[in-house]
């Protein structure tokens, strides 16, 4: 029928936006955040890197492998990247039994990236006692600041995720994307996780289009009007 046309469209547009956003997402993770994770991952967490002291009174420098020594890292990051892009796919083109269930889904994926980020920032940067330099802690000047935003952003997802309104796990979502910005002007190098994150929120704003506001369920008929 004409009339249901109009319905259709409605349908898929949110779907369509929703895996334009993660494609996004990720692209913009491999070509701007790959980078800015190169530098965090050897000037600031100084992974694969030697200190080295040519002498007594030779305060020490940092020796680190060239570009080509962290393709691996590269490799293994993008890896478990790509993964997640998959797994959001798949729910962004899903028929969901329940109203807000697939955006809910949307968000909880959303925390994957930043869970990766953190477990290898914090492998990075566990005890090396052959090169570490005296008295240094790579972890805290680098990521401390940063953790804690994100961590709040995770935290506002969550939250976000057990409202029963769309306009009010909307507004959740915005809020956690604006700090997960403010996290990458703390640390550029949070950018290739936060790019994933960011275009996984947008796809679960997307989702929520397809959500009624006021109610995410069918009502269930009284018993007085089934008699």
């Amino acid at each position: 029928m004409e009339w249901a046309r109009p319905h259709e469209r409605d349908a898929v547009s949110p779907r369509g936006s929703a895996i334009l956003s993660l494609s996004l997402g990720f692209v913009v993770s491999v070509l701007a955040g790959s980078g800015f994770l190169l530098t965090l991952v050897r000037d600031d967490l100084h992974f694969q890197c030697s200190f080295l002291q040519m002498g007594s009174d030779d305060p020490g420098s940092f020796y680190c492998a060239d570009g080509i020594g962290y393709i691996g890292v590269g490799a293994a990051t993008y890896g478990v990247y790509g993964v997640i892009l998959l797994i959001a796919l798949a729910v962004a083109t899903a028929d969901p039994q329940r109203a807000g269930t697939q955006s809910r889904l949307m968000a909880g994926i959303s925390i994957l990236p930043i869970a990766m980020f953190s477990w290898s920032n914090w492998y990075a940067t566990s005890p090396r006692p052959l090169d570490q330099a005296p008295g240094v802690n790579y972890w805290v000047q680098p990521l401390l600041a940063v953790t804690v935003v994100l961590a709040t952003a995770v935290i506002v997802i969550l939250t976000a995720g057990l409202l029963s309104r769309p306009r009010f796990r909307t507004a959740g979502y915005i809020a956690a994307m604006l700090l997960f910005v403010v996290g990458v002007f703390i640390q550029p190098g949070s950018l290739s996780a936060v790019a994933v994150s960011c275009g996984a929120l947008v796809a679960a704003v997307s989702l929520d289009r397809r959500v009624p506001n006021e109610v995410e369920s069918p009502a269930v008929p009284s018993a007085r009007e089934n008699r």
